[in-house]
């Protein structure tokens, strides 16, 4: 113990002597109880053991206050999460070393951290009125500024220091990333494409150049861009994340998945990338890959609930309730609690525990009475049991709460068209439309109903022709839209169309009987079967489907 005390003294000094004249103070006039107060927090900061080193450093602060200490001191306390305690510690660190722009920089960003958003504001006003030339300072107060709303100055600040320093690629990038804020792709181009240019290597630019790529361009774009990056860049794990993330919006399920396995064999130790491995070998059903991703994860993030979560996702994926149950039941806390509380009640009423779970769900939109996602839950639940006039009643007293919520008026247009209440279904899903006009699916619910019900095919047209332009490559409006062709007689454009959606959700058997049918109708009758019975494996009880395969 002696020997390594004695290691961390010499680390105290010399650590101190980078002060330049605190060297002399440091070596030669440190008294016993100061050398003894910096010796117990430094090694209290070591052995993780944040009460003892926030007062040892609070103490060492006192009996040594000279910058170098105080710093530290600040650091230490706010790295433990005493931030009131470190905001205290950087105002005197500011005071002690008012040549710093590092302390007026660390005391800002803890006043943000304490809520002080225009003390902090202030603060680096007046630091960049002592240190004009210091681009860190201008980065820090124009991103404050803008999550502000005050993006106007915060250009200013940006473009100014971008003409005193034109190869300042910091610069550049945060001009490029307020264009891209403010809904300005097609200015944010040139100024991420000139910050790529003196920084290549920079992989938080190449992934926002994309998205300006992407919104302006469009998603080819901005892949090739992404992969010509990670190509030079290999190691760039976030931009072959995002790249990974472009895959899958573009339908690019394997390349997004052959990416993350390379990435887990390059970087066997990341949890986050082994996270997200297991989610993807969940959405493939690969039971097995998926547990061995996420138990991985969890032995290297213990403390992390996210390992946890996704475990208990991936027993609900195989509808084993009890296992998933008590993997959620680990998580107690944090970020992910409110989620783990509504699939906890979800599992719970699968399991037949009922009362449980609708207890939970009250309590919980008791205490969160604007969370539409709880009611929603619950009236999901009554509605999958057949309690419509449950659910109902559920989603009615929530919209009382919160009207104007687009998700519980088409939930409760949805049980209308169940309790073949059309009129009433039709008034939900319209207002669902006057609320979020761009809502696809409220368009498409309306159609396919009118479709269903042969009533007002034009109406229905109009309508599905809204929902396809909202949302061209969605597989249930193509389904929608190809019934629909079908209803009118032309079988052989009803056939691109559910073909289409075939091929995006060939297990729904919903799809499976309309593009079987379709088939039937065009005289292939080998295929029509073939598309039924490939169906019916899936669902072997849908009456639907047994009846098309008895033809």
């Amino acid at each position: 113990m002696r020997s390594r005390l004695g290691g961390i003294a010499a680390g105290i000094v010399l650590s101190l002597a980078t002060g330049g004249a605190a060297a002399d103070s440091a070596s030669d006039g440190m008294t016993g109880k100061q050398l003894y107060y910096l010796l117990v927090a430094e090694f209290a900061t070591v052995q993780q053991e944040p009460q003892l080193a926030v007062s040892a450093w609070r103490e060492a602060a006192k009996l040594a206050p000279e910058a170098n200490v105080l710093g530290r001191a600040t650091q230490i306390t706010a790295q433990f999460g005493d931030f009131p305690g470190a905001l205290q510690l950087a105002k005197r660190w500011r005071e002690t070393a008012p040549g710093s722009a590092q302390a007026d920089q660390f005391e800002a960003a803890l006043l943000l951290t304490t809520g002080q958003d225009e003390q902090a504001i202030q603060l680096l006003q007046a630091t960049l009125a002592r240190f004009p030339d210091d681009p860190k300072v201008t980065l820090q107060l124009a991103e404050l500024l803008v999550a502000h709303g005050r993006s106007g100055e915060a250009r200013r600040l940006l473009s100014a220091l971008a003409d005193k320093n034109p190869k300042s690629a910091a610069a550049c990038y945060a001009l490029g990333r307020l264009d891209l804020s403010e809904k300005r792709p097609e200015h944010a181009i040139p100024w991420l494409e000139k910050a790529l240019n003196l920084r290549p290597n920079w992989q938080e630019a190449a992934i926002s150049l994309a998205e300006a790529q992407q919104a302006t361009l469009g998603p080819a774009v901005a892949l090739r861009s992404i992969q010509s990056f990670t190509a030079s860049y290999p190691a760039a794990t976030l931009a072959r994340q995002y790249l990974a993330a472009l895959y899958l919006k573009m339908g690019g399920l394997t390349q997004a998945y052959r990416l993350y396995q390379d990435m887990a064999r390059q970087h066997p130790d990341d949890p986050d990338i082994l996270l997200s491995l297991g989610l993807m070998d969940i959405d493939r059903g690969n039971w097995k890959s998926a547990e061995a991703a996420l138990q991985r994860a969890r032995d290297l993030a213990p403390q992390s609930p996210a390992p946890l979560y996704y475990l208990g996702r991936l027993y609900e994926a195989q509808n084993r309730w009890t296992e998933a149950l008590q993997w959620y039941q680990r998580i107690h806390s944090g970020p992910l609690y409110p989620e783990v509380e509504l699939r906890s009640a979800r599992v719970e009423y699968l399991l037949g525990q009922h009362d449980k779970a609708t207890k939970k769900l009250r309590a919980l939109a008791t205490a969160h009475p604007q969370d539409a996602q709880i009611p929603l839950l619950e009236a999901n639940l009554q509605q999958n049991s057949g309690h419509l006039h449950q659910a109902l009643q559920v989603v009615s007293e929530a919209l009382q709460r919160m009207p104007d919520e687009p998700g519980l008026w088409y939930a409760q247009g949805a049980i209308y068209e169940q309790l073949k209440d059309y009129p009433a279904m039709e008034k939900a899903m319209r207002t669902v439309i006057r609320l979020a006009p761009d809502h696809a699916q409220a368009y498409n619910f309306i159609g396919y109903s009118l479709v269903e019900r042969h009533s007002d095919l034009a109406e229905a047209q109009k309508l599905l022709t809204k929902a396809l332009s909202l949302d061209p490559d969605n597989p249930e409006i193509l389904d929608s839209v190809g019934w629909l062709h079908h209803v009118r007689g032309d079988n052989k454009q009803a056939l691109e169309y559910l073909q289409r959606a075939h091929t995006a959700l060939p297990d729904d058997a919903d799809v499976s009987a309309h593009l079987g049918r379709v088939l039937w109708s065009l005289g292939r009758h080998t295929d029509a079967r073939q598309v039924w019975q490939s169906a019916l494996q899936k669902h072997p009880d849908d009456a639907t489907l047994k009846s098309d395969l008895a033809r």
